[in-house]
């Protein structure tokens, strides 16, 4: 067995400072800078003082140009936006880097590290292609803040543990169908996780039919499972329920029209 892999992180008072400096840059450029990389790794406090094996300088470096290198390749989906190619090669990266930390990646100052001092760079360069760009409240701080839902790499990552590869990489899912479901799932439960996101795949919807859809199956799993236990290792039972709410949403979606 692995021993657990720890990573560095920033204290909130640095992250903040750092924060501030990533605002002001991010039209001017944001840059991957060693100074800042080495000063964060070697600080007294960049390591918990817990059980587990402190990632190297090596390594960290090894993931930044992981990343990197990830954006040339193609991806396993043909047809995807430049914004969802991006989203699956370096939340792929990232799954895979915290296979041994996972505890670790649920840290929100990991996240500050890996985001404000390995990962700068490619982080201006996913918030420019979105409306982050042109906004600079609160939005625009939670995805560079760890810990927030709209966090510019946890919220990838999360997806890859959610819902497996083969979900991911399938690219079927929106953005709104991220959204709606990480929201409102246990992160712990990947059979359900992954049997909703079939659902919503096989739905067929689109646009905002789509968007009625998945909120609509969400409401109505959050009702259930107040009232039912949905156990994930009995498959037929799981299936049973899936289908239950997916034919009360599609009839909802129906009568609406």
């Amino acid at each position: 067995m692995k021993s657990n892999v720890l990573y560095p992180r920033i204290e909130a008072k640095e992250a903040h400072r750092i924060q501030r400096k990533f605002v002001e840059n991010f039209d001017s450029g944001v840059e991957f800078k060693d100074a800042d990389f080495e000063s964060v790794l070697n600080g007294p406090r960049a390591f918990p003082p817990t059980g587990g094996v402190r990632i190297g300088e090596a390594e960290l470096r090894d993931l930044r140009q992981a990343c990197i290198e990830s954006l040339d390749q193609p991806t396993s989906s043909s047809g995807l936006s430049a914004t969802s190619s991006f989203d699956i090669a370096i939340g792929k990266v990232l799954f895979q880097a915290g296979k041994d930390s996972i505890g670790e990646f649920g840290d929100p100052y990991v996240w500050d590290f890996l985001t404000l001092i390995l990962l700068p760079d490619l982080a201006a360069r996913r918030m420019s292609m979105g409306s982050a760009s042109t906004a600079r409240g609160r939005s625009f701080l939670e995805r560079v803040t760890g810990g927030a839902r709209r966090h510019v790499f946890q919220r990838l990552w999360k997806r890859w543990l959610i819902f497996g590869p083969e979900i991911v990489e399938g690219g079927n899912l929106t953005e709104d169908d991220y959204g709606v479901t990480i929201e409102r799932l246990i992160t712990n439960r990947p059979r359900l996780a992954r049997a909703v996101a079939e659902a919503i795949i096989g739905s067929k919807y689109v646009g905002t039919e789509r968007r009625t859809y998945s909120r609509n199956f969400m409401l109505k799993l959050q009702l259930i499972s107040g009232l039912v236990q949905i156990p994930e290792d009995d498959e037929a039972h799981l299936r049973d329920v899936i289908d239950a709410i997916h034919q009360q949403t599609v009839e909802s979606i129906d009568r609406s029209r």
